[in-house]
């Protein structure tokens, strides 16, 4: 054989092992159960007011070793379907709309039978991920902030995946070593509201007196607003004497004191924690508390007047639900 052709064999020879030699195969793509997106316990108003944070789980696709956005034909794709259409549903049929997307801002957001493509490179570019390990993770947000009932909000995502993924590449850029499958998941989606209730009580005031029988009741409410469809009742602190048994009592500061209690509105039934008031009317969710619970302070009128000042008390208003 002359030089040239061995020459031209040992280049041949060379050339092939570039060509055709590859990396060791990585572990391949596995899909695990998903671990499920619990949003936890929120209350009715959290809910309402939007600002319930964004919880991040996992699609389910793990692909070790993976060689991420080096050839347009390998393919992620992940095609969610919802039972309910993207929404948490409760068992009495209330709803709450919700976005689950591929990527924080929502860019990449799935729709009801639509597919996201986690190889997509813009995709990557977002989550940040390096040139190996393609894992995929989910985010739940709501999307909607309606007045909704406490309970058990569900909806279950079936995550169907189909991928094709290079796993070595030869010395012109060509795939050598090519994985594909596919596999489903299920994926749970929780959030349990709770009931809350939000009030506002204003400040009692008798006025001024020379003589304590000249001290007219006062009748006045607080504003309560509870959760939809709640019940609750209403009860007073004993105040800072801490009996409210015949009478609370109101100080000046000096050691002197001057009685007075808290009524329901029959102007005769003491009312504090040991004898709560169940309201009739369950809560409405509103906002802003507009359901009025009325009672009467009145001052003992038969007690003997105490020397001028200025008498405080401060009591709480108790709201259980």
């Amino acid at each position: 054989m002359s030089l040239i052709a061995r020459l031209l064999a040992l280049f041949t020879g060379a050339l092939a092992a570039l060509l055709f030699a590859a990396p060791a195969q990585a572990a391949n793509c596995t899909v695990t159960a998903a671990t499920g997106a619990n949003i936890g316990s929120q209350t009715s108003y959290t809910v309402i007011g939007g600002t319930v944070p964004t919880v991040t789980t996992t699609a389910g696709l793990d692909c070790p070793g993976a060689l991420l956005n080096l050839l347009s034909a390998d393919y992620a794709r992940a095609t969610a379907t919802s039972s309910n259409g993207f929404a948490l549903r409760s068992g009495a049929g209330d709803a709450i709309a919700y976005r689950l997307s591929a990527d924080p801002s929502g860019s990449f957001t799935f729709t009801q039978g639509g597919t996201v493509d986690y190889m997509n490179p813009q995709l990557l570019s977002l989550l940040g991920l390096g040139q190996s390990n393609l894992s995929t993770p989910l985010y739940v947000k709501l999307t909607a902030s309606p007045n909704v009932p406490a309970g058990t909000y569900t909806d279950t995502v079936t995550v169907n995946w189909q991928w094709s993924i290079c796993r070595g590449i030869g010395a012109l850029g060509a795939c050598i070593l090519r994985e594909t499958g596919s596999g489903t998941t299920i994926l749970t989606v929780t959030m349990i509201v709770t009931k809350d209730c939000r009030l506002t009580a204003p400040p009692v005031s008798f006025g001024s007196a020379p003589l304590v029988s000249k001290f007219t009741p006062v009748t006045q409410a607080v504003q309560i607003a509870c959760t939809k469809g709640a019940s609750y009742a209403v009860s007073f602190t004993a105040g800072a004497a801490g009996n409210a048994r015949p009478w609370r009592t109101m100080s000046d500061g000096a050691g002197n004191v001057l009685r007075y209690n808290i009524y329901r509105s029959d102007g005769t039934t003491v009312w504090d924690e040991s004898n709560p008031l169940p309201v009739a009317t369950l809560g409405t969710g509103a906002t802003a508390p507009d359901q009025a619970t009325a009672y009467i302070a009145r001052i003992d009128t038969t007690q003997a007047t105490p020397p001028a000042g200025s008498y405080t008390d401060t009591i709480s208003v108790l709201v259980t639900f």
